[in-house]
Order: structure tokens, then C-alpha cells, then sequence
């Protein structure tokens, strides 16, 4: 697993396009492939994954 803390503004195109506004945050990305992308405050839910 690899943790990787950035201020940044990620953009997803998928089945709904979306786009956060920047700020810190936290992303994960797993040994089976999967990224999950975590707010810096609101809980333990990802924001996204892939």
C-alpha cells in the first residue's frame, strides 16, 4: 500500500464526471490496484475509488 498526502484537485471521468475543488488530501493505492482518494476531515468514507 503506498500513502500519498497532496494538496491537489483530482478529476474523474467514469460513469459521472466530477471534479473537487483543491485542497489536502489523502490517497491510497492498494496492492490490488484499486486508488482511493480520502478528505483530510468528514469521516473514514473515501471520497472516490477506483
Amino acid at each position: 500500500m503506498r500513502l500519498i498526502v497532496a494538496r491537489c484537485s483530482p478529476i474523474y471521468s467514469g460513469r459521472l464526471d466530477t471534479v473537487l475543488p483543491e485542497a489536502l488530501r489523502l490517497i491510497m493505492i492498494k496492492s490490488d490496484g484499486s486508488v482511493l482518494l480520502h478528505a483530510d476531515s468528514g469521516g473514514y468514507k473515501p471520497l472516490n475509488w477506483n
